[in-house]
C-alpha cells in the first residue's frame, strides 16, 4: 500500500509539528552507521507502520536495517539499487495473493509486528488511494474483526465507475461482517473525494 501520510511526516521538519513520528528505527548502539535499525524488543512507542514492508528496508540476518539519505547524502533509490545489485533484497511484499501475502508476513517479526499494531487500531482510519483488491483481504478482514469505530475511504473521481463502485461494496461490507461475527463494537464506514485531501499540496 502506499503511504502518503509517511512522505508527509518525513517532510515535516516544522517546530510545530505535534505529531511524534515513530516508525521504530534508530541508530545502532555500537555507533552511527549509513543506516538506522529496528529490533523487536525496542518498538514500544511506535506508531508508523509498514504493514507489506518497504523498498528501502532490508533484512540483514541479525537486524532489519533502514536505508537512509540523512545518514549518506545518497538517494534512496540508489541506494536500493546498488543493495539489489549486490544480492541484498528489500523486506517488501507487493504481488501475489492475500494468502501468500499473509504468509510472508508471518514469517517476518517485523511485518507481524505491524499487523498486529493495525489490529488494534480503535479510533478512526482513513484509507487513501488504496482499492481494497481482493489480494489485501488480510488486511481487509483486519479492519472488520478490529477495534476501529470509523473507517473513511477515498473514491478517486467519478464513484459511478466500475472500479469505484467495487471499492463502494468492498467498504459497505465492513459493518455488515462485523455484525455477523458478533462484536460488539459498532463500525461506521464514510467516503470521501481523494481530491479533496490535497495530499500533495
Amino acid at each position: 500500500m502506499g503511504n502518503p501520510g509517511y512522505w508527509t511526516l518525513m517532510h515535516s521538519d516544522g517546530d510545530d509539528l505535534t505529531i511524534t513520528c515513530n516508525d521504530g528505527f534508530h541508530q545502532p548502539e555500537d555507533g552511527p552507521e549509513e543506516y538506522v535499525i529496528w529490533e523487536v524488543g525496542d518498538v514500544g512507542s511506535q506508531n508508523i507502520f509498514y504493514l507489506h514492508g518497504a523498498l528501502h528496508v532490508f533484512d540483514a540476518g541479525t537486524e532489519i536495517q533502514k536505508y537512509t539519505w540523512c545518514n549518506t547524502g545518497i538517494a534512496l533509490v540508489d541506494q536500493i539499487r546498488d543493495a539489489l545489485a549486490n544480492n541484498r533484497y528489500p523486506i517488501y511484499v507487493a504481488e501475489g495473493s492475500s494468502d501468500s501475502k499473509m504468509q510472508r508476513i508471518q514469517h517476518s517479526a517485523f511485518l507481524s509486528r505491524g499487523l498486529r499494531s493495525f489490529s488494534q487500531i480503535n479510533g478512526s482510519l482513513f484509507i487513501y488511494g488504496h482499492s481494497l483488491a481482493p489480494n489485501d483481504e488480510h488486511i481487509l478482514k483486519l479492519i472488520e474483526r478490529g477495534k476501529t469505530k470509523t473507517v473513511y475511504v477515498s473514491i478517486y473521481g467519478d464513484p459511478k465507475t466500475r472500479e469505484n463502485q467495487r471499492i463502494i461494496t468492498r467498504a459497505e461490507a465492513f459493518p455488515i461482517s462485523r455484525d455477523k461475527s458478533g462484536r460488539r463494537n459498532t463500525l461506521d464506514v464514510r467516503f470521501f473525494d481523494a481530491a479533496s485531501a490535497k495530499a500533495w499540496g
